[in-house]
């Protein structure tokens, strides 16, 4: 079993009065979009929460203030937490190493 601290889960009541369960955080659309896509694109079906600070014309969504909830149903949630962190896993394998000290030119 992992030491890392299990988070409580974080569930939504969407539009259409059914459970959704949380399985990231994004500060704004377009980074939601990248974790949504994966888990479309395995067939798992995805709602966006987005959070807005204000109720003018403008709301603001960015930062503290606001933020995107990327959520699955309780069915999915398992596999969407494994295929998230699989991809986090490959992404930092993708970076270059960190270098002690900047390129020399």
């Amino acid at each position: 079993m992992s030491d890392e601290k299990k988070l409580p889960i974080k569930k939504r009541r969407g539009p259409d009065q059914a459970l959704w369960y949380v399985v990231a955080h994004a500060v704004d659309m377009a980074s939601a979009a990248v974790p949504a896509g994966l888990l479309r694109s395995a067939g798992i079906p995805v709602f966006l929460f987005r959070e807005a600070a204000g109720q003018s014309a403008i709301p603001l969504s960015v930062g503290l203030l606001g933020g995107v909830d990327v959520a699955v149903p309780e069915a999915y949630y398992d596999e969407a937490l494994a295929l998230l962190e699989a991809d986090d896993d490959e992404a930092a394998d993708a970076l270059p190493p960190q270098a002690d000290e900047p390129p020399q030119d």
